[in-house]
């Protein structure tokens, strides 16, 4: 692979840095995942489960304090095992080829994957939730169909769409075992993290070469929310990003520590105060149908790299 540009603060860290990524897939359940692997004694996931710091559009301007701002999010003096969660690193392509550059031994990656059918209905409610989606659901998902997502597609609300493309697992997958090797990725199911959770975490400790454990406390976190009014959900995430037009004018002037205060309590506040019970409609027949004729060929591959037979995804194995 060709060597990408480092900036010297990262390179002189580079012995600092995670040896556990979980790189996605989004809208799968990596939020829980992150919370129960740092459950494992040996185990310590980032206070901040996704920094995107490989793939931040700052990444080679970074200084000695980014660094040490990112490294903060760890404390991995008596951990075996320090990571984060940033479900971007799965398809973003400086991803692999910074991480190639930096690292003289490739760290662990763990994939928890859903059938790519509920993963991308998934994503469009939560963005359609939050005010970020006004397409119908087929015209979301073949608004970008072919066009690989990168950090640079990122919402001002800082989300990503690409519905279809994020589900591409074994298009995506296919490059970290390439480029990494088989014995350094380990791959899970969302159904059977919540349908054998305790054997399935305990396939990643088994992975890393850490001892079982016996009981863990089940998280679900960051689901899919209908919102009563997702344009303010919408306005408050680019008030908190300082991609409001309002704020434009005045972000400079604005102390650090006020910038953070809006973009850890305002749009959460926000999120709290306006949610709902609601569920979002269920898939038809014929949307799942037509899903699956658009991903069996990448369900398919991502078996044959895999070796696995993701029996959980029954679209995929029916009889």
């Amino acid at each position: 692979m060709e060597k990408t540009t480092i900036p010297s603060a990262v390179e002189e860290k580079k012995h600092c840095f995670p040896n556990l990524y979980i790189p996605g897939a989004g809208k799968s359940g990596t939020s829980s995942l992150h919370e129960q692997l740092r459950q494992h004694p040996k185990i310590n996931m980032s206070t901040q489960k996704e920094p995107h710091f490989w793939t931040s559009l700052n990444f080679l301007n970074y200084t000695a304090n980014d660094i040490a701002n990112y490294l903060s999010l760890f404390d991995n003096n008596k951990y075996l095992y320090f990571g984060e969660s940033s479900t971007g690193y799965m398809a973003f392509p400086n991803f692999i080829k910074r991480i190639k550059t930096v690292y003289a031994n490739p760290p662990k990656f763990i994939f928890l994957l859903r059938n790519p059918i509920d993963r991308a209905y998934s994503q469009y409610w939560w963005l359609k939730g939050m005010g970020s989606e006004t397409k119908k659901f087929k015209d979301a998902l073949l608004y970008d169909f072919d066009e690989e997502p990168t950090e640079h597609h990122k919402l001002k609300e800082a989300n990503y769409k690409h519905y279809f493309q994020f589900g591409l697992y074994g298009k995506w997958i296919s490059r970290f075992i390439t480029e990494f090797g088989k014995e350094n990725i380990h791959i899970i199911t969302t159904e059977d993290l919540k349908q054998q959770n305790i054997e399935t975490l305990n396939s990643c400790f088994s992975f890393l070469g850490l001892s079982p454990i016996e009981e863990i406390t089940e998280i679900n976190q960051n689901s899919t929310t209908i919102l009563k009014y997702p344009k303010l959900y919408k306005i408050s995430k680019k008030i908190a990003w300082n991609q409001y037009k309002s704020t434009n004018a005045i972000k400079h002037f604005v102390p650090k520590f006020i910038k953070d205060i809006i973009r850890e309590k305002l749009h959460p506040y926000i999120f709290k105060l306006t949610a709902t019970n609601k569920k979002y409609p269920r898939l038809t027949v014929e949307e799942r149908q037509w899903l699956k004729n658009l991903y069996q060929e990448d369900v398919n591959l991502l078996k044959h790299v895999s070796n696995l037979n993701f029996e959980p995804w029954t679209d995929f194995n029916a009889s």
